[in-house]
């Protein structure tokens, strides 16, 4: 596993989900930024310790901060 932490906004969409998949396949920890965290666990399921699920709306400049917090 990478040390890494790549934050992707709308991973829970179309190309999102892609680009998600891809940069797990590739070692990388993932945390999808989404208005709906809920979706990205029951997308990727939630006991994967690569995968991170948090709130965010690209809108909102502190939740944007937050997710990004630690990538």
């Amino acid at each position: 596993m990478n040390d890494r932490i790549v934050t992707v906004f709308g991973g829970t969409g179309f190309l999102g989900r892609r680009i998600v998949r891809h940069l797990c396949k590739r070692g990388f920890s993932v945390r999808i930024a989404s208005r709906h965290p809920d979706r990205g666990k029951k997308l990727f399921g939630s006991d994967d310790p690569q995968l991170q699920s948090v709130e965010a709306n690209i809108h909102d400049e502190r939740s944007v901060a937050d997710a990004l917090a630690g990538a």
